[in-house]
């Protein structure tokens, strides 16, 4: 009986730990950008796109995760081992970057600065 309770237990624990919240349900408020960034990528989103980048110098990979298809959160990560998230990033922006010949270029000239993505203090 022990037992059976114990694998319950265990299962229910990590159905708990690893549900994955609804892209709409997402809290909003964070104090860093790593739990930022976490709370993101775990979401259940109708879309979700990642993109590796080997023809770009300094972006490695760039990922996109949207609720309604048409804007969402960009994360840009870096050669340098640094990650940037922009939110409010309509479709369209993701679409071009994701082929774009210069991915640096691009994200200098269309995201940086017109997309910010604000932490907030969690309450």
């Amino acid at each position: 009986m022990k037992k059976i309770l114990l694998v319950l237990f265990t299962s229910v624990l990590f159905l708990a730990c690893n549900k994955k919240s609804d892209c709409t349900e997402l809290e909003g408020s964070y104090s860093t950008f790593v739990e930022a960034r976490k709370e993101i990528t775990k979401a259940n989103y109708p879309i979700k796109k990642i993109q590796s980048t080997p023809e770009s110098s300094w972006i490695k990979r760039i990922e996109y995760y949207s609720c309604d298809e048409k804007e969402g959160y960009l994360i840009i990560y870096t050669t340098r081992s640094e990650e940037y998230i922009h939110a409010k990033v309509p479709i369209a922006i993701w679409q071009e970057l994701s082929t774009s010949t210069s991915k640096g270029s691009y994200y200098n000239m269309h995201i940086i600065n017109r997309y910010p993505f604000n932490l907030k203090p969690a309450v």
